[in-house]
């Protein structure tokens, strides 16, 4: 694709496919920045947003079409954080949104679909198998949680705490998810799965309520492999403000080390990652002793989130089935897991961690 020239766009049709609507806001919204020719190169988008590279005569740039909400207050929290970061003393690089005609980092095409251009950061997606990739984004996680300790936001945060499980979801009551489940046909292994996580939220209450009084402060919220650039054997830039909040300053480190948990990894494997992230984090940043010990648990509260997370997108029909059993039977396994090797992996984190 390459033309700034929106004179032959029509009105969107109701024939369209959802590629022809992404396609139209890119264009639209591009329009809005003042640019000559321009060509939007697909890149790999998360499951909330549709990204493209954009490469022009002023230079390259990364255009992010908002999916998964069209709420300008999630969008002007993100953007503040952003300006902190770049303002502050915080190292690595991260998006820096770019003002379009009327001088706004918001824009909003004509269907009403919002997006935010950034100036492109240059890089790779690290590796969760590299050892040197998993040690710097343990250290730039570390570094995130220190920067943000500092900021302060004019604005009240959109999302709950993690531990907020039951009011995030608060229309998700077990009857609701297995009604879903049983309207979606899901199999045998998938509906013991959704069973065992139900249960695994129900046995959590105690847990959920404990730690609320740990340290809280500004948080990316959901930060992995998916959401860094890696120049070489180091992570030079943080990406994906969108899910920013207050919550538990653990939760940021636990966010992460649920990547380590994989089908395709030995249990030696899983420790060794999970051990490696821990050095680089507690290089830039300490938690206590009772944070540190809180981690295997906000771990198992991410994948619930992320269960119920997927869950809703399912109801709305955003997703295939397919896209949900993944969901559940990954969330399964990693909170199995976790329940097995708590001890363990309270003491190698304690190592590397704790104060």
């Amino acid at each position: 694709m390459n033309n700034g020239d929106m004179d032959s766009r029509e009105t969107l049709l109701s024939g369209c496919t959802d590629a022809q609507r992404i396609e139209r806001d890119i264009a639209d919204s591009l329009q809005q920045y003042g640019f000559g020719d321009w060509t939007a190169v697909a890149r790999q988008s998360g499951m909330n947003n549709t990204t493209r590279l954009i490469e022009t005569d002023s230079g390259r740039y990364a255009l992010r079409l908002y999916d998964n909400h069209q709420d300008r207050g999630i969008v002007t929290l993100e953007h503040e954080m952003l300006h902190y970061l770049t303002s502050s003393s915080f190292s690595l690089k991260v998006p820096e949104p770019v003002r379009n005609s009327t001088g706004d980092t918001i824009t909003a095409s004509s269907s009403g679909k919002l997006a935010s251009l950034f100036r492109y950061i240059e890089g790779e997606r690290p590796l969760s198998r590299h050892e040197a990739h998993v040690r710097s984004l343990g250290r730039a996680t570390g570094m995130l949680s220190a920067s943000l300790a500092q900021f302060q936001s004019t604005h009240a945060p959109i999302y709950k705490p993690y531990y907020e499980l039951d009011l995030s979801y608060s229309d998700w009551s077990d009857e609701n998810v297995l009604a879903l489940a049983d309207r979606s046909k899901l199999r045998q292994p998938e509906m013991e799965s959704v069973r065992h996580l139900l249960e695994t939220r129900r046995s959590m209450s105690t847990f959920l309520e404990s730690v609320r009084s740990l340290p809280h402060q500004w948080i990316h919220g959901d930060l992995n492999f998916s959401n860094a650039v890696a120049v070489e054997e180091e992570i030079v830039g943080v990406l994906d403000f969108e899910f920013c909040t207050v919550d538990l300053r653990a939760m940021e480190p636990a966010v992460v080390l649920v990547d380590f948990i994989h089908a395709d990894r030995s249990d030696e494997e899983r420790m060794a990652y999970l051990s490696h992230y821990a050095v680089g984090y507690g290089s830039a940043c300490k938690l206590t002793r009772d944070e540190t010990d809180a981690v295997p648990g906000l771990m198992k509260l991410r994948m619930l989130d992320v269960f119920l997370h997927f869950a809703g997108r399912r109801s709305d029909e955003l997703d295939e089935v397919s896209v949900w059993e993944g969901q559940i039977r990954h969330a399964d396994s990693v909170c199995r897991w976790i329940d097995s090797y708590e001890p363990v992996m309270k003491e190698t984190l304690r190592s590397s961690l704790s104060e």
